[in-house]
């Protein structure tokens, strides 16, 4: 059964990351090779904390559980370079997308008014990923780590956002798939769709205009 949004004139951002790309699980499995290779026993919830955030929110809450765990990690410097370099690698090998997100996006462009990306990715991962799938102009501008003050689930991304395109809130839809990434829109102000496409992201929340597990569920 199909979900209607009308995004007629409206301001489109999306997420990245389990949004319009399946890169969630491969950060996730990079954070438990890694703690596993290092002899770390670390709970297992340690590496849900990349979902929806920058690599950098993520250590920074690692370090702060381990410290309260007694658990003694490496320096925040050394996993930041080592996650991003085994993350880079592993989307190198190629990231899918999130069904139907290509076959929709011709429609989304004709319809909407403005299409952008608000992500905790690093702005080269997500263009060389667009690149990959011959994507890298259907969004007008990628607001990535270090564009904004803070990560997801602050709602400094989606304000920085807005800010610069200096739209009225109303006019905007956001898609998102973590709690974190929808929680920054609620605190934004904004209105977004729930992508639950991959396992973490399949809680609904009573807050969004609509759920569907991937873009074939979307009507426009």
């Amino acid at each position: 059964m199909k979900n209607f949004l009308d995004i007629q004139d409206k301001v489109l951002l999306f997420d990245f990351d389990g949004t319009v790309v399946v890169t969630e699980i491969l950060a996730k499995k990079v954070i438990s090779a890694y703690f596993k290779e290092m002899r770390v026993a670390v709970p297992d919830g340690f590496s849900d904390m990349i979902v929806g955030r920058t690599w950098k929110a993520a250590v920074d809450e690692m370090q702060v559980r381990a410290m309260a765990l007694g658990l003694k990690l490496a320096s925040s410097e050394l996993l930041l370079a080592e996650f991003r370099r085994r993350y880079q690698e592993a989307f190198a090998e190629g990231v899918p997308l999130v069904p139907g997100f290509k076959e929709l996006l011709p429609e989304l462009k004709a319809k909407s008014k403005f299409m952008g990306i608000v992500t905790g990715s690093e702005r080269h991962e997500v263009e060389a990923i667009l690149g990959a799938h011959g994507l890298q102009d259907e969004f007008e501008r990628i607001w990535a780590f270090g564009d904004y003050e803070f990560s997801k689930p602050h709602p400094s991304p989606y304000l920085t956002a807005l800010e610069g395109l200096n739209v009225n809130p109303a006019e905007v839809i956001v898609f998102e798939d973590s709690k974190a990434g929808m929680e920054s829109a609620h605190l934004a102000k904004l209105k977004w769709v729930q992508i639950a496409f991959e396992a973490h992201a399949q809680e609904p929340d009573a807050r969004s205009l609509l759920m569907i597990r991937d873009w074939r569920e979307l009507q426009i």
